[in-house]
């Protein structure tokens, strides 16, 4: 039951892994090689550098360990110089809107300062008294003249 299992003879009589292995060993010797061209020979360096950042390798090269913290510190510049930028555009529209509800404000304070003044003249005032039954007066006021006292 447990001992060795009879082959069938089809499988006895097939040819081994190591009989294609020499096989192709003598293939591969017999057919003639193709001249190398010289872009083969030496790799274009802007292909490994963008094959090492595909794959992730330029990752784990020494120099690039070695400057991770500057390039933290690149990354926090670029951070602050965003967030920077997002204040400035803030600052930028609260001027804007400061300086038009300040143009309203100038407008209403001078449209109000005309308004007093016109209320305030000697005919405008005497028309709004009239109403009440006050009138203004044609005899010109006297001056009061007061001697001073002498103390003893």
């Amino acid at each position: 039951m447990f001992g060795k299992k009879k082959q069938p003879e089809n499988i006895k009589n097939a040819p081994k892994v190591e009989d294609f292995k020499a096989e192709i060993k003598e293939r591969k010797a017999s057919s003639p090689k193709p001249p190398k061209s010289p872009k083969a020979i030496t790799k274009n360096p802007v292909n490994q550098f963008f094959t090492s950042i595909l794959d992730g390798s330029f990752l784990t090269r020494n120099w690039m360990i070695k400057m991770l913290p500057f390039i933290m510190f690149l990354v926090l510049l670029a951070l602050i110089y965003i967030g920077n930028q997002y204040a400035a555009l803030r600052r930028v529209k609260e001027i804007e809107n400061i300086s038009k509800e300040l143009k309203v404000l100038r407008n209403e304070h001078i449209s109000t300062k005309s308004e007093l003044m016109h209320q305030k003249r000697i005919s405008e005032i005497a028309r709004k008294l009239e109403v009440q039954g006050i009138k203004e007066s044609n005899i010109p006021p006297a001056k009061i003249f007061v001697e001073p006292q002498t103390t003893k």
